[in-house]
């Protein structure tokens, strides 16, 4: 039996790009054709559980080195592509055994030498996996590669059973939430500026995550008791199950898995017009996209995840400056939406209908698993 190995980080959190990823590896475990192992310079953070056939390079080097250059190894790459230590080991690898997963870290590349590194890495990959059409698009524009390279697997969910909320509504309140990283371009600033304008005491809002702007957020909120600020989030389903509007208001956002598992608990969605939010938010339909127009209101800061230099404009599919979303048209979403019970309702059955169809396990394993065959 052939052998794949993911290189991944698996600690420091778990992101999107980690949860997409820890669905997969335990499907195809139980029915892939090929064997599949992890590899990484980090131990995974116990908090997210055990991973079967995990080795930490560090203590398994000879082993590593072993699948890589003796065996007929599929070599899969997850957000490594900018790297110096992947782009000294592409050289020595045959390039049809090596697949590249862009999660999104081509949006965070700055520099001339990242750039330059990246589009060598890519030309020394036979295939290039990218999680959404903006993806595919940021990466034709911006850094050239030829598009019969890269192939779109949407990732893939399964459906967790979703009871009555937790929460007892005895006083009618509307929860409106946001989870997420504190960092700039998560664009929380932006709906607690909204929760600032909203004077309806109906309407409460619940700020999950934790990061570099946690000590700014909390200024902003200046003491607004409806804003209440949950720290980190566990398990994000249980989290959003509780809402009745979920907000994303992001300055960039590759795809935004967040949306997916809002679709998961039938929650609506407010979010940015930006990226591939609206591969999973349809407007009007499944919730409700707004356009960013406004420039950035806050400065980034010595260890933030990099705001990008370009987003992709999901009208024409075209890369331009980013911006963030304005608050006071947030409010009046917001208040649209929390005033109309029927709406919301409608809004989420349409965005579970949509995202248990498009963003199934199976159907996301299963173009994997077709492109390992090509190998």
């Amino acid at each position: 039996m052939r052998k794949v190995i993911h290189i991944i980080s698996l600690t420091g959190g778990m992101g999107g790009v980690q949860q997409a990823f820890s669905f997969y590896f335990k499907f195809a475990q139980k029915y892939s054709n090929f064997k599949h192992y992890i590899f990484s310079l980090n131990n995974i953070d116990k908090k997210w559980g055990k991973f079967n056939n995990f080795f930490n390079i560090k203590y398994s080097f000879i082993k590593f080195l072993h699948y890589l250059f003796f065996q007929n190894t599929i070599v899969y790459l997850h957000n490594k592509l900018s790297s110096k230590s992947m782009f000294y080991l592409l050289k020595f690898l045959p390039p049809k055994r090596v697949i590249y997963h862009e999660h999104g870290i081509a949006w965070t590349l700055k520099t001339k030498h990242e750039i330059k590194r990246y589009q060598i890495n890519a030309n020394l990959t036979k295939k290039i996996i990218v999680n959404s059409i903006a993806t595919k698009n940021l990466l034709i524009k911006r850094f050239k590669i030829k598009e019969d390279k890269l192939t779109l697997a949407y990732y893939g969910y399964k459906a967790p059973k979703i009871t009555k909320k937790i929460i007892k509504n005895k006083n009618k309140k509307i929860y409106v939430g946001f989870i997420g990283r504190f960092e700039i371009f998560k664009g929380v600033h932006s709906l607690i500026g909204a929760a600032n304008l909203l004077k309806d005491k109906n309407i409460e809002f619940y700020i999950g995550g934790d990061g570099y702007l946690a000590e700014e957020l909390k200024k902003l909120a200046k003491g607004n008791k409806k804003i209440k600020f949950k720290g980190e989030i566990l398990n994000p389903i249980n989290f959003i199950k509780k809402l009745d509007i979920l907000v994303v208001p992001s300055i960039r956002e590759p795809l935004g898995l967040i949306n997916i598992e809002a679709g998961l608990c039938k929650v609506p969605v407010i979010a940015s017009n930006v990226d591939g939010i609206p591969e999973v938010v349809r407007n009007n339909y499944s919730g409700i996209l707004i356009d960013p127009n406004q420039k950035i209101t806050l400065k980034e800061c010595l260890g933030q995840v990099p705001l990008p230099d370009f987003v992709v404009n999901p009208i024409n599919n075209k890369i331009k400056k980013p911006k963030e979303l304005n608050s006071k048209l947030l409010a009046e979403s917001i208040l649209l939406l929390s005033r109309n019970k029927n709406l919301r309702l409608k809004y989420g059955k349409q965005l579970y209908k949509s995202v248990k169809t498009k963003f199934s396990i199976k159907s996301y394993f299963e173009t994997i698993e077709r492109i390992y065959q090509t190998m």
